[in-house]
């Protein structure tokens, strides 16, 4: 029961993320809604390692003079946590690294738009292509 307690307030946040109104109506909206999911997703595991990092350096303080072994091991994940920490933050780094050398913006795209002239009084196969 307290893992569930546990998830439900972890997770809250998420909630009250999921309460935006936008619309997705076309590519551009779907690409801001992915990468605002993707950079969340980023910032939770971010996160996520360092809560881990501080816990174990909670449990090497509290545990390392009793018992060498578990020295050890909160020793290893602290190491094992900064490294994927370090990970997580390079590979976010090099993606921003990449999208700002190749000036890779979402820029709004008009799509042409098929209308007759004579509001539908031509032939089918007559239409007159307008960006708007």
């Amino acid at each position: 029961m307290k893992k569930f307690i546990a998830s439900i307030v972890a997770f809250s946040p998420l909630v009250a993320f999921a309460q935006n109104t936008v619309k997705i109506t076309d590519a551009n909206t779907l690409a801001n809604k992915l990468v605002n999911l993707a950079n969340m997703f980023t910032y939770l595991l971010i996160a996520a390692a360092v809560i881990f990092i501080i816990w174990n350096v909670v449990v090497y303080l509290i545990k390392g003079g009793s018992d060498e072994e578990e020295r050890k091991k909160a020793s290893s994940s602290i190491l094992w946590g900064i490294v994927g920490l370090f990970i997580i933050l390079s590979i976010w780094g090099l993606v921003n690294i990449l999208m700002n050398t190749f000036k890779t913006d979402i820029v709004p795209q008009t799509i042409p738009q098929v209308q007759n002239v004579n509001g539908g009084n031509m032939p089918s196969d007559t239409v007159i292509f307008r960006n708007q």
